[in-house]
């Protein structure tokens, strides 16, 4: 990291559908997420980066998605609670939801290296992170 240098190597990784509802329709792509095997030398640096660095990392206490101990029960139960103060004190709750299941795979890197840099994460975190992406 010191060097700005990422190996090639560790943007690598071997991609591998798993089926998400084994009741579902087998043959639909929708029916499949995909799961990146990589390296372990890569994975022991990640872990290594997110140990120094994971502070610069966090998001609100009110999102749930890919957060230890966290999960769909957690939003559910929010809602519930939510709605129900609202509705004992007489205001009508209305709901909206977004599927944003496909998002992560279109996140812009550009827009997130941004953040990254509003929260002053070390320049060197950032330029590995570009170059990761760009090998």
């Amino acid at each position: 990291m010191q060097h700005g240098y990422v190996p090639k190597n560790f943007g690598n990784g071997v991609v591998v559908p798993i089926l998400k509802d084994k009741l579902g329709d087998a043959n639909s792509l929708d029916n499949y997420r995909a799961i990146t095997i990589s390296n372990i030398i890569s994975k022991v640096f990640e872990s290594c980066l997110l140990d120094k660095f994971g502070d610069f990392l966090t998001s609100h206490d009110l999102k749930f998605g890919f957060k230890k101990g966290l999960g769909c029960q957690n939003a559910i139960f929010t809602v519930q609670q939510v709605a129900s103060h609202f509705t004992k004190h007489g205001s009508t709750v209305y709901f909206s939801a977004l599927d944003a299941s496909k998002a992560f795979d279109t996140v812009t890197h550009c827009k997130l290296f941004d953040k990254m840099i509003e929260r002053n994460v070390p320049h060197c975190f950032i330029w590995s992170c570009i170059i990761g992406t760009v090998n």
